[in-house]
């Protein structure tokens, strides 16, 4: 992304509010994986980690009910710090063509900082992780709950590496 659209987008999203290590610097999640238990009544069909990827990435496939119309689509990216997930998020809002996306303060709201378009598309960074959770199938579904369920899994690790 050239840095006109990176400074409109940093306007827009009111980047200076919520960028940066803040006091969670040292939060930092490593060797993230998806193996399949990470969403409940949603069924694995295909995960690839492509290490090469700057920052590397889980992309992965969920299927809900027998007919395959009902898909979720996750990235999970795994970034070196904070500030580089927020940088991260500002690269994927980038990489989206749609003015209706929003950022998220509800009280539910999953992540440190999150994104969504209603609720077909779920956008947010917890830590140094950044997830990606939106609708891949003919039936248009809600992604809340999936990614509610995600963060929920990436603050159990991060509470697991405190208490070590």
């Amino acid at each position: 992304m050239d840095a006109q659209q990176r400074r409109y987008l940093e306007r827009r999203y009111r980047a200076r509010d919520w960028r940066g290590p803040g006091g969670r610097a040292r939060r930092v999640i490593k060797d993230f994986n998806i193996d399949g238990s990470e969403i409940r009544r949603w069924s694995l069909q295909r995960v690839q980690r492509d290490e090469r990827a700057k920052p590397p990435v889980i992309r992965s496939l969920w299927s809900h009910g027998e007919t395959m119309n009902e898909l979720l689509a996750v990235d999970v990216f795994e970034c070196a710090s904070v500030k580089a997930a927020h940088d991260q998020l500002v690269e994927a809002l980038a990489n989206m063509e749609s003015d209706a996306i929003e950022r998220r303060t509800d009280k539910n709201v999953p992540g440190d900082i999150a994104f969504g378009l209603n609720d077909t598309m779920m956008l947010f960074a917890r830590a140094n992780i950044v997830v990606l959770v939106r609708n891949a199938g003919p039936t248009i579904i809600p992604v809340s709950s999936a990614a509610r369920e995600l963060d929920q899994l990436l603050v159990r690790r991060l509470q697991d590496q405190r208490r070590r």
